[in-house]
């Protein structure tokens, strides 16, 4: 749990480097998992957590204490995913457009738990990754984060019934997989 503590923010304020590492190890062990959630490699989530503590870190002056503050940290660190989410989809879709460009000229035109909730929750992470980059982002955001279907199509730019449809998809996707891998693991246990 990141616990707010008044002294070590005000040192991180007066930019005590030392004040600084020691938030980012108190943030690193909360914060990873949520960046485990969207990335597609290790060296992606690492990347997410520091661009995100570095904004945790600029915009620690504008924490107000009614708030949780590893609920603010857990807002900021989402908001950084999704704004490179975006950057980085606005660029692949710049570069498609461009590509269709040019194709278009060269010839013609023609996606604290039990045990037991631990085990489902870990089983329903390893299928989120079988899941289209969109329809996993809505599904962590709605069904792990909290966020409303109001709110992710406004930080994913896609309409609100667009965001209900990838959860509805996400969902249906992952009790299959699962279904199917329930009973692949009996075959194997009646096997031998």
């Amino acid at each position: 749990m990141l616990e707010y503590d008044p002294i070590l923010i005000r040192k991180c304020l007066k930019k005590d480097r030392r004040a600084q590492n020691e938030l980012h190890e108190r943030c690193y062990n909360v914060l990873i998992p949520v960046c485990w959630r969207y990335a597609t490699s290790r060296e992606q989530a690492v990347e997410y957590f520091n661009q995100g503590f570095l904004k945790i870190i600029v915009n620690l002056d504008k924490y107000k204490t009614k708030v949780p503050f590893e609920l603010w940290c857990r807002r900021v660190m989402i908001n950084t995913i999704i704004d490179e989410y975006r950057k980085v989809r606005q660029y692949k879709e710049s570069i498609e457009l461009k590509a269709r460009e040019e194709m278009a000229q060269m010839q013609p035109q023609e996606k604290t738990l039990s045990d037991s909730q631990e085990e489902m929750l870990d089983l329903i992470k390893s299928k989120m990754g079988f899941l289209p980059p969109v329809t996993s982002k809505v599904f962590n955001l709605y069904a792990i984060d909290g966020y409303k279907h109001h709110e992710i199509a406004s930080l994913l730019n896609i309409s609100e019934g667009t965001s209900m449809w990838h959860y509805s998809v996400a969902k249906k996707k992952i009790r299959e997989m699962i279904k199917e891998s329930v009973q692949a693991d009996q075959l194997n246990e009646r096997a031998s």
